[in-house]
C-alpha cells in the first residue's frame, strides 16, 4: 500500500483559549518539518475563525501564513477545516454569541470569512473540509442549518474560487443533533465531493486490546449507510481516529479515574508538572498500546472500500503556555492534552517511530 499518500496527521489546535494555542502560533514552522522527518504528506488544519479575525475589519493570518508556506516547501498537502476544533467563545464576540446566532442573523458575516479564507489559499490548498464537530460545539444548531446555511453557500464559494477543489463536509457522526441525521443525505447531495468520518472507540475508557475490531467495523458500517443512500460512488475519509488512552492523565480523565484501572493500585493526581506528566508510566504504556493498535488500524481501514485515506489525532501535545518540565498542568491550573505521537517536550514517542516505519522512511 503507498501509506504516504493515505495516512495523515491531525496538526495542533489553534484554538482560542484553548492549550494548542501557544504551539500553533509559535511552532508551527517546526512541526511541518517533523512532518518531513516522519515522511507525512497529509496535514489536517483547522482554520480558527476566532483566531484570524477577532474584529470585523481586523484580519491576521499570519500564523497559518507560516504553517501553509512550510507545507508547500516541503510537498504536504493540507486539508483545511473551517473554524478551528473548540474556540472559545466558538464565534468572533463581534459576529454573534453562538454559530446559531449567526447564521440565522448575520450569515453573511460568516460567507465574508469563507470567501476570504478560500481566496487566500487557493493555489495553495485543493482540499476543504466545512467544519470540524458541529454536534459537539455549536449548540441550537440545526441539520438543516448546517446543509443550508453553512454547508452549500460555502461549497459555491470554494467551487466558484477553484473549481477544480474537492469538498467534504463535517463527520457524519457529528452533525448537529438539533434535526434528524438523516435529512442529510438528501439536502447535502451534490453540495460536497468526499464524505467524510470520525472514528473513536470506548471513548472514556482505558482499552485492553491494541486490535482495529471496533474502529473497521464502524468504518464498514458507515461505507454500508454511503450505499445505501445512493452515495456509494463517492469516496470518504476518516479524518480524524485516535487512542484515548493517549489523551491526559489530568484533565477529563482525573475525573473518569482517581486509581489506573489496569494496574489498580497507582493514583492519578489532578495536576502534575510538565515532566511529571511526560514521564509518567501512563503516558508511556498507553502510548505503547496505540503503537501497536496503529499497526492494525491504517491497513484494516484503508481496505475498506471507498476509504481513501485516514487522519491520526494529534501531532503534538498540547501544554498551555507551551511545555514547561517545572510547570504544574492540570485540573486547577493550566491545561494539557496528551493526545500527541510527539511529546510535548518535542521528543518522539513510540508511536511516532511506528508511524515513520509505516511510511516506509524509517
Amino acid at each position: 500500500m503507498d501509506y504516504r499518500s493515505q495516512i495523515g496527521l491531525n496538526f495542533i489546535r489553534p484554538d482560542v483559549n484553548r492549550p494548542g494555542n501557544h504551539d500553533f502560533v509559535h511552532s508551527g514552522a517546526w512541526l511541518v518539518s517533523q512532518y518531513k522527518e516522519l515522511g507525512v504528506k497529509w496535514n489536517r488544519v483547522a482554520f480558527s475563525w476566532v483566531l484570524v479575525q477577532p474584529e470585523k475589519d481586523e484580519f491576521d493570518w499570519a500564523p497559518y501564513d507560516r504553517v501553509v508556506e512550510a507545507c508547500d516547501r516541503e510537498g504536504i498537502e493540507i486539508l483545511a477545516t473551517l473554524g478551528g476544533h473548540f474556540d472559545r467563545p466558538p464565534v468572533p464576540g463581534w459576529a454573534g454569541e453562538s454559530l446559531k446566532d449567526v447564521v440565522d442573523h448575520r450569515r453573511a458575516s460568516l460567507e465574508r470569512f469563507v470567501e476570504a479564507w478560500v481566496n487566500r489559499y487557493r493555489d495553495s490548498i485543493a482540499y476543504w473540509e466545512i467544519l470540524n464537530e458541529p454536534g459537539r460545539f455549536h449548540k441550537g444548531l440545526t441539520v438543516m442549518d448546517y446543509v443550508e446555511k453553512i454547508l452549500k453557500p460555502s461549497y459555491r464559494i470554494v467551487k466558484s474560487a477553484s473549481p477544480g477543489a474537492k469538498v467534504l463536509p463535517c463527520s457524519y457522526g457529528h452533525l448537529p443533533v438539533v434535526g434528524d441525521r438523516e435529512d442529510f443525505w438528501d439536502a447535502a447531495r451534490g453540495y460536497y465531493d468526499i464524505h467524510n468520518l470520525h472514528v473513536y472507540q470506548d471513548w472514556g475508557m482505558f482499552r485492553s486490546r491494541p486490535t482495529a475490531d471496533q474502529e473497521a467495523e464502524a468504518v464498514q458500517a458507515f461505507r454500508q449507510l454511503m450505499v445505501e443512500h445512493g452515495e456509494g460512488d463517492k469516496g470518504f475519509w476518516v479524518t480524524e481516529t485516535g487512542w484515548w488512552g493517549t489523551t491526559s492523565i489530568t484533565g477529563s480523565m482525573y475525573e473518569i479515574y482517581k486509581v489506573d484501572p489496569v494496574s489498580r493500585d497507582l493514583e492519578i493526581r489532578p495536576s502534575y508538572t510538565g515532566k511529571e506528566t511526560l514521564d509518567h508510566p501512563i503516558v508511556a504504556r498507553e502510548d505503547a498500546q496505540r503503537a501497536g493498535w496503529m499497526k492494525d488500524v491504517f491497513p484494516r481501514m484503508l481496505s475498506i472500500p471507498g476509504c481513501e485515506k485516514v487522519f491520526l489525532w494529534v501531532s503534538l501535545d498540547e501544554f498551555e503556555g507551551g511545555y514547561e518540565p517545572d510547570q504544574v498542568y492540570g485540573q486547577t491550573t493550566r491545561q494539557v492534552d496528551l493526545w500527541g505521537i510527539i511529546a510535548g517536550d518535542k521528543t518522539w514517542r513510540k508511536s511516532a517511530h511506528v508511524l515513520r516505519e509505516m511510511l516506509g522512511t524509517e
